[in-house]
C-alpha cells in the first residue's frame, strides 16, 4: 500500500515545499477534465479573453476557432479525448509530463472527419471510437502518425496544477501563442 499524505492539513508553506521538490511523484487526484479546466482558464486569463458561449470550442485566437486537449505524458497509454474535428480547425495539444510538457498544433482537416476503422481516410490520422456508435467523437493517441501531421510548438515547463500559475509562465505562453500565430496566421 502506498502512503498518503493529505498536503492540505499541512501549513501552507510546508506544503509548497513538499509539491515544488517532489513534483514528480505527487498526483493531484484532479481528473483529467479539471486539469483541462485549469489549463484552457490560464490561457484564457492570459490572453485575457472570456470563454465562448458555447461548448463547441475551447477559445478564439487571431479571428480562428480553437479546442485545447491535453494527455499526460507519463501515462502508459496517453490519448487526446472527445476530438470533434468538424466543429474547429485548429486544436492545441499539450502533452504534459514531469519534467517538460510539449505543446502540438493540429490541423482538424488532418484527422479523420469520422471515426472508427472503417472510417479512416489516406493521408489522415485516424480517429478511434470514444464511445460506442458515435462516428462523430474520437480519440487518438500521440503517436508516430500524429507526430508527423502536427506542428511542434515547442517544449516548455511541466504544468502543475496546485499552483496558481500552474508552473507555465507569462513568458512560455507568449512563446506559445506567438508560434501559434507563426503557424495559423
Amino acid at each position: 500500500m502506498k502512503p498518503v499524505l493529505n498536503l492540505y492539513e499541512m501549513p501552507e508553506d510546508v506544503r509548497n515545499e513538499l509539491m515544488n521538490r517532489y513534483v514528480k511523484f505527487v498526483d493531484t487526484g484532479l481528473t483529467g477534465k479539471e486539469r483541462s479546466e485549469l489549463t484552457e482558464n490560464r490561457i484564457l486569463n492570459y490572453l485575457g479573453i472570456n470563454k465562448p458561449n458555447t461548448t463547441e470550442y475551447d477559445f478564439d485566437f487571431i479571428n480562428e476557432r480553437f479546442e485545447l486537449k491535453q494527455a499526460e505524458d507519463y501515462l502508459k497509454q496517453p490519448k487526446f479525448q472527445q476530438i470533434k474535428p468538424r466543429l474547429y480547425p485548429y486544436i492545441v495539444c499539450l502533452l504534459n509530463g514531469k519534467e517538460r510538457s510539449r505543446w502540438y498544433i493540429m490541423r482538424t482537416e488532418n484527422i479523420s472527419k469520422l471515426a472508427g476503422k472503417e472510417n479512416q481516410e489516406v493521408g489522415r490520422l485516424p480517429m478511434h471510437r470514444q464511445h460506442k456508435d458515435n462516428d462523430q467523437e474520437g480519440q487518438f493517441p500521440p503517436n508516430k502518425k500524429f507526430f508527423e501531421l502536427a506542428e511542434e510548438i515547442g517544449e516548455f515547463s511541466p504544468l502543475v496544477y496546485h499552483e496558481e500559475n500552474l508552473n507555465i509562465s507569462d513568458n512560455e505562453l507568449n512563446q506559445i501563442f506567438t508560434r501559434i500565430e507563426e503557424l495559423v496566421g
